[in-house]
């Protein structure tokens, strides 16, 4: 009785007309995304990436307002960053919007889809499951947007109740020493963990142009993703911005350097 009730739930769903390569596609899609954030993970470790350069110079701005306090300039420079992400918390959920009127009219883009000669002829459930993917990798970027923000949030909080007493921790020797690693270190991975949300997110919208290239075949599909990881690791381990970070801290791996204390 159970496997009749299944065998006609299931009768009444949309046929999915998905080819072995479209399935094939989606699979090196999403093993792609997740191998590289891995494999960027790893080799920030070891190498120079730009997460591994710009975690050096957060510690060396921490430990410098650590003494100095925290000046105008640098009140601003932290509302900017969290400005950045604003912005881009919100563009998601005006894509998001966006992408659930289009899901609503799937039949119509499906028409317009289908009257292109280099576009793979597909059913309009089809259509609606591509859309879903870039729904999906959207609300993914706006909670890793909006989890950055929180965290921008929670440094302004740890940055009023510590610089408040560097007065103290100059006069006070052995509350110094304790004091300065455990309030400044910790402002220091809030604001990498913020940075990596940050970077989490931007990563999303590269994979969702990647996305994109599905609704013309699934050849586009594997090739923009392809083109998107190639990107993306120019850009985080060879860029000449990194280049440029490393060169001015006059070493070859920023990781053979001293680490930079608190003390």
């Amino acid at each position: 009785m159970r496997r009749l009730l299944f065998n006609s739930a299931v009768s009444k769903l949309p046929a999915m007309d998905f080819s072995p390569l479209d399935i094939f596609s989606f699979v090196f899609f999403v093993g792609s995304w997740l191998g590289y954030s891995l494999l960027a993970r790893r080799a920030a470790r070891k190498r120079n990436s730009l997460s591994s350069v710009l975690y050096r110079y957060r510690k060396e701005w921490v430990r410098k307002l650590s003494i100095s306090g925290m000046s105008e300039v640098d009140s601003e420079l932290l509302s900017s960053l969290e400005r950045q992400v604003s912005f881009l918390a919100s563009t998601s959920l005006l894509i998001l919007a966006s992408l659930v009127t289009v899901l609503s009219t799937a039949s119509d883009m499906f028409m317009n889809l289908s009257s292109l000669r280099f576009v793979t002829e597909v059913s309009v459930e089809v259509v609606q499951m591509k859309l879903l993917l870039l729904l999906c990798i959207f609300v993914y970027g706006f909670f890793t947007f909006t989890w950055s923000i929180r965290q921008y949030g929670f440094c302004f909080i740890v940055f009023g109740s510590s610089f408040h007493t560097v007065k103290y921790y100059r006069e006070n020797e052995e509350y110094n020493a304790v004091a300065a690693k455990r309030d400044f270190g910790a402002i220091t991975k809030v604001l990498d963990r913020a940075a990596h949300s940050y970077n989490y997110g931007i990563r999303a919208y590269y994979f969702a142009m990647a996305a994109l290239a599905w609704f013309i075949n699934a050849w586009f599909f594997i090739g923009a993703t392809a083109v998107v990881i190639f990107v993306l690791y120019r850009r985080e381990f060879m860029s000449s911005s990194l280049n440029a970070m490393v060169t001015a801290r006059q070493v070859d791996n920023v990781h053979d350097e001293d680490e930079i204390t608190f003390d």
